[in-house]
């Protein structure tokens, strides 16, 4: 398969089964606890424990990557996936779905880290900011498929049979890549086997990747925030639990349709960098009045247009990461992100406990706003530099 555009379908199949996965629990959490007997504690911490490999396996998956190639990762990936969710789908005790979600979690840490290094090697100087916003518009995807199916699916049969589906999924997604999925062509050198290597990144290459990781790290934080938390702050003001759970849902709804179209966008602009600052204000805007009260189903609208311009900082990696470096580089960049995904929930619930819901709200707009300086510092950076720029 040489057609970049095949290989985004490939990797669009792939990412949305991973989306699927993580919603799975929660979608099915009432069914699991009553047949388990599980607390909500542990329920909310099997969620959890889907992202919480990253923090230690996004860079190492990286350096996996750049030694073994990207087929052989993602399908190890998809196959950790399938493993832990059927291992998840038969668990008859705590240790045994905890095992089983932890190793699917792992699986869809190496899968999400690598299918971004796919993408801006295929794309890479073509329409990169465009296939990259395809990709990221898979995890709401996953997410509001499974919250449409799975609970569905659980009351008619049982929440082992929803599970269930989602590792089917995952398996058909390795069957998939297995068939049809080929490194790109500048992944060797036309004179024979590409040399592997466990470290391919120089230290400038560090330094401006981490600095796009953390800009990346506080712009998703942000968005999660306003997901978890939003919730709770209408529940406070007298809403119902299901109206506040669908006020916030447009926010990841509407993500869905415009984060593609902020990196189609972002494409088709000089300066890109106005764009992803104005998403950014806006966001912080929106997120601050929806703290203070009025319509909240026009600030959750306005958060779910405005940040996708701002997703455009995932093509970032890709204009200073040359192919040798990508991998690496990569993984750099996901460790950032999956350290701060696992801090910031714990320190916006503590603020929860001492000042109520707002306070998520208005931490979102803080870290979106602290966006800012890390964009800032990477572009002074990189002229300073010259970096070669690929995208």
């Amino acid at each position: 398969m040489q057609n970049r555009w095949a290989v985004l379908a490939l990797v669009v199949v792939a990412r949305t089964a991973m989306g699927v996965q993580f919603q799975s629990v929660a979608a099915v959490g009432p069914f699991l606890v009553a047949d388990l007997g599980l607390s909500y504690a542990r329920l909310g911490t099997l969620i959890g424990l889907y992202l919480l490999p990253g923090a230690v396996l996004a860079l190492p998956g990286g350096v996996l990557g750049a030694r073994f190639g990207d087929r052989a990762v993602v399908l190890s990936a998809l196959g950790l996936m399938t493993l832990g969710g059927a291992g998840l789908a038969v668990g008859e005790s705590w240790p045994l779905v905890a095992g089983g979600r932890l190793v699917s979690g792992a699986g869809g840490v190496l899968l999400n880290m690598q299918l971004a290094k796919i993408v801006t090697d295929w794309f890479a100087g073509r329409e990169l900011a465009t296939a990259l916003g395809v990709m990221l518009a898979t995890w709401p995807l996953g997410i509001a498929l499974g919250l449409a199916t799975l609970g569905t699916l659980a009351d008619a049969t049982t929440w082992r049979t929803a599970i269930l589906m989602t590792t089917l999924y995952a398996a058909l997604a390795f069957g998939l890549m297995l068939l049809f999925y080929r490194e790109p062509p500048a992944a060797a050198p036309a004179g024979g086997r590409a040399e592997r290597r466990w470290w391919t990144i120089t230290g400038r290459e560090a330094v401006l990747t981490v600095t796009a990781g953390l800009a990346w790290a506080t712009l998703n934080a942000a968005f999660i925030l306003v997901l978890s938390f939003g919730p709770k702050l209408l529940l406070e003001r007298g809403a119902p639990p299901a109206t506040a759970n669908l006020v916030v849902s447009w926010a990841s709804f509407l993500s869905i349709a415009t984060v593609p179209l902020g990196g189609a966008l972002l494409d088709r602009v000089r300066r890109r960098d106005t764009v992803i600052t104005v998403g950014l204000v806006g966001s912080a805007a929106a997120c601050g009045a929806f703290a203070l009260g009025g319509p909240a189903a026009l600030w959750s609208a306005l958060v779910g247009l405005l940040v996708a311009p701002a997703a455009g900082v995932v093509a970032f990696p890709g204009e200073v990461l040359p192919p040798r470096s990508r991998s690496t580089g990569f993984g750099l960049f996901y460790s950032l992100y999956y350290a701060c995904m696992g801090i910031v929930p714990v320190v916006a619930g503590y603020l929860i406990d001492r000042s109520g819901g707002a306070a998520a709200l208005w931490l979102a707009a803080i870290l979106w706003l602290a966006t800012l300086p890390a964009l800032a510092i990477f572009r002074a950076l990189q002229r300073r530099w010259s970096t070669v720029r690929a995208a």
